[in-house]
């Protein structure tokens, strides 16, 4: 039992005198409807994140504007943590919370020869692979890119996990006619990110 003691002792002492974990950085943050979307970087990983959230841990309806917005608000005046580090990836986290990518991705699909619409699935890729290629387009990454082209990055790649396949009643704010068929309209998604200049 003493050396049982000694040894939580120990641990103890250990975990008040060893540094604390730097917190997550917010280089910026919008008002996105009912939520709010920010970007952050952890201090451990080269990862920058959009991170939304809502009040009430609803899903959040974060319009192209906002999302874009935010990125530009990141780097629209010196910020020295955002300048001199170098970031590998911009995670978006669910794909749901951005209704025109939803939107995008699954109108693409619908109408893709390679997109089997019965069973929900691309005729010959991995789905991940599959969605990852239709999010790495000029239409979305033009509109991604561009405000992070002033601290030099581009957008080189997408990846994506997780996709969830279902009706287009599972599109969020979609008008006009509901094609019939399976469609992805979900997924965690990162774009890959290329720092040409410091």
């Amino acid at each position: 039992m003493t050396a049982l003691r000694t040894v939580l002792a120990a641990a103890l002492l250990l975990g008040a005198t060893a540094p604390a974990a730097s917190a997550d950085e917010t280089f910026a943050s919008v008002a996105a409807g009912e939520c709010r979307l920010s970007l952050e970087a952890s201090a451990h990983w080269p990862t920058l994140r959009l991170r939304a959230g809502h009040p009430r841990h609803r899903p959040c309806l974060i319009a192209k504007a906002d999302m874009i917005g935010v990125l530009e608000q990141a780097v629209a005046e010196p910020r020295p943590a955002l300048a001199e580090r170098t970031f590998t990836s911009l995670a978006i986290g669910r794909l749901i919370d951005y209704p025109w990518l939803v939107q995008f991705l699954a109108l693409r699909a619908a109408r893709d020869p390679g997109w089997d619409a019965v069973s929900g699935k691309p005729i010959a890729a991995d789905i991940n692979r599959y969605v990852a290629d239709l999010l790495f387009s000029p239409e979305v990454i033009g509109a991604v890119e561009e405000p992070l082209r002033g601290q030099g990055y581009r957008i080189t790649g997408v990846a994506v996990e997780k996709v969830l396949v279902g009706g287009f009643e599972n599109v969020p704010q979609l008008e006009g006619p509901r094609r019939s068929g399976k469609v992805p309209f979900d997924a965690q998604v990162w774009f890959q990110l290329k720092r040409d200049r410091y």
